[in-house]
């Protein structure tokens, strides 16, 4: 009883530690994101010019009028807050998937249950899999270096799932945006879900359908199809010199939740017993 007791409060520690984590590494990508946009505002062409005559109406008065230091100040405050927004989120980032491995490698040699396991590994997934849906994927900044003006930039953009899917919508393109709806963001929930009642569902019936549909599920699934195009068009971007990929968390939660989603269904499928009494002993019990 005391052994079940420990392990229940080390399993809640550890999935409040899990989504701090997350929650963290999200909402610093999103400022990070947003101070990236704002520094590349002050990078267009206008701003540019506009700050080339404070620079020089600072100079011939003087130093009687200081708008260009004030500005020069005020960009490197949000270079700073960037930079910091930066480490954070990835330091979030880092401590959420170091936590997930001493989480598995705990119930893996403590617990020693396959069922048990495997229900935290989906339940990682599946924070993995929202974080990775919701934060900013990549990032891509066009610029020129322009006589006078120096490096101005011409295009910012920072997409993550969602906000593409958002953005297919509203511009009108449906048809593409509902398939990658569907493929990207509906089939891996429903894939998880129905990979957690062949594990918690009653009866080796349940089971044996459940992981039917995965099997079925899994062929329309284009999450990992989706990380390999991504990678492809940051490394293709990043071979011309006037624009700069960056990949953000997002795409490293996404590529955490394809992996460990295709470790748990090939543990499923190998499972004979998919309904541990053990697992549910300790299921019952936490919740």
């Amino acid at each position: 009883m005391l052994r079940k007791i420990g392990t229940a409060i080390l399993c809640f520690l550890f999935i409040s530690m899990l989504l701090w984590a997350g929650w963290t590494a999200y909402s610093e990508a999103r400022e990070y994101e947003r101070k990236t946009g704002e520094l590349t505002d002050r990078l267009h062409t206008m701003p540019k010019v506009k700050s080339l005559l404070r620079k020089a109406g600072e100079f011939i008065t003087l130093g009687i009028y200081n708008g260009y230091s004030k500005e020069v100040k005020a960009l490197n405050e949000v270079i700073a807050a960037a930079a910091r927004h930066k480490k954070r989120a990835t330091v979030a980032t880092i401590a959420f998937f170091v936590l997930s491995g001493i989480s598995l490698l705990f119930i893996y040699v403590v617990i020693s249950d396959k069922a048990f396991f495997i229900g935290t590994m989906l339940l990682i997934s599946s924070v993995a899999l929202t974080v990775g849906l919701s934060a900013p994927i990549l990032m891509i900044v066009t610029y020129k270096d322009i006589a006078v003006l120096g490096k101005v930039v011409f295009l910012f953009q920072s997409k993550g799932i969602i906000t593409t899917i958002e953005t297919l919508f509203t511009s009108g393109n449906i048809p593409v945006a509902i398939p990658l709806f569907l493929f990207s963001v509906m089939i891996p929930f429903l894939k998880t879900l129905i990979m957690g009642l062949a594990l918690l569902g009653p009866g080796q019936s349940l089971a044996s359908q459940s992981l039917c549909m995965i099997r079925r599920i899994g062929k329309w699934s284009m999450a990992d199809v989706f990380v390999v195009a991504l990678l492809l068009t940051y490394f293709t971007v990043n071979k011309d010199r006037l624009t700069n990929a960056e990949v953000q968390i997002g795409l490293y939660f996404f590529l955490g939740y394809v992996i460990l989603s295709m470790i748990a269904s090939l543990m499923l499928t190998h499972q004979e017993n998919v309904s541990s009494p053990k697992f549910k002993g300790y299921t019952l019990f936490i919740l």
